[in-house]
């Protein structure tokens, strides 16, 4: 998705306040931001002890955008021009929500995660490469090419600040079988929502 939000070619006035997005990638003209609900703490602003309140954190380079979903916190990103104001005052941007996820359940050293270490977050942001288009490099299967893809990328640590950056969402699921699947699994749903 090329979300170029409020922005003109060539402008790159976005900002990405953490957004998820599955193994493909999507590009944005932003720079980032992750959102974290965090519980007010009682006192006299907080009498009934049920306020909450949103921190943001700017995502700066590459490597401090590797982040995980927090259900405990309702994680989410948004990517939002830093120019251009809504009728409300606030930066015009879009908010990627994670669905059901998880990352995969297998030791650190596990042999499939050399060839996919993208699978070791659930978020990366990159700014646009046009050569840097496979999260596993460009021949995954053929082993035993190690060294490619997302995980390389980032170690170049570049920024994101008003670049042309592209979000790496990687979202799935572990099935667990159940009677009912055999002899074939009949569905089961994951994704996000962009708002």
């Amino acid at each position: 998705m090329d979300m170029a939000v409020d922005c003109k070619p060539g402008e790159a006035f976005n900002q990405v306040i953490c957004v998820i997005i599955p193994l493909s990638w999507f590009r944005f003209l932003p720079s980032v931001v992750e959102v974290n609900l965090k519980v007010e703490e009682p006192g006299k602003d907080n009498v009934h002890n049920n306020a909450f309140y949103a921190e943001e954190e700017l995502l700066r380079s590459e490597l401090q955008a590797m982040r995980d979903c927090n259900p405990l916190t309702a994680r989410h990103w948004i990517v939002r021009n830093t120019r251009n104001v809504n009728r409300t005052g606030q930066l015009t941007g879009f908010k990627l929500v994670p669905g059901s996820n998880c990352l995969p359940l297998a030791g650190s050293e596990a042999k499939f995660l050399r060839r996919a270490a993208f699978l070791k977050h659930n978020l990366w942001v990159t700014p646009y490469a046009h050569d840097e288009m496979y999260p596993g490099g460009e021949f995954p299967n053929q082993n035993p090419r190690v060294g490619e893809g997302l995980a390389t990328w980032v170690k170049q640590n570049r920024s994101l600040e008003e670049a042309d950056v592209v979000l790496w969402y990687v979202f799935g699921v572990i099935h667990i079988p159940r009677l009912e699947d055999w002899p074939v699994m009949p569905v089961d749903r994951i994704g996000f929502m962009l708002m």
